[in-house]
């Protein structure tokens, strides 16, 4: 398997299992009748939804975090300046 490069056994045996799951799961896809893969693709849309909704709720509460701790070091900065 020379197109995983020059790494540790231990990376490359775990890089091997994901391709081989993948596989799998891209097998088992195949085998799936129109409904189940109608289904299927279904759910993955709404799990997906789902995903991303958390990933941008994350991103937003990052964002207003390093606001908020932007604003309490300006705040410390001009309590210390008045005393």
């Amino acid at each position: 398997m020379e197109f995983l490069g020059n790494q540790s056994a231990q990376l490359r045996a775990m890089k091997v299992q994901l391709l081989a799951q993948d596989a799998l799961i891209v097998a088992m896809i195949e085998t799936l009748d129109d409904k189940q893969l109608s289904t299927l693709q279904a759910n993955f849309h709404q799990r997906a939804e789902s995903v991303k909704a958390d990933v941008l709720n994350s991103m937003a509460t990052d964002a207003l975090y390093e606001h908020l701790l932007d604003q309490l070091e300006k705040y410390s900065q001009a309590v210390r300046a008045r005393n």
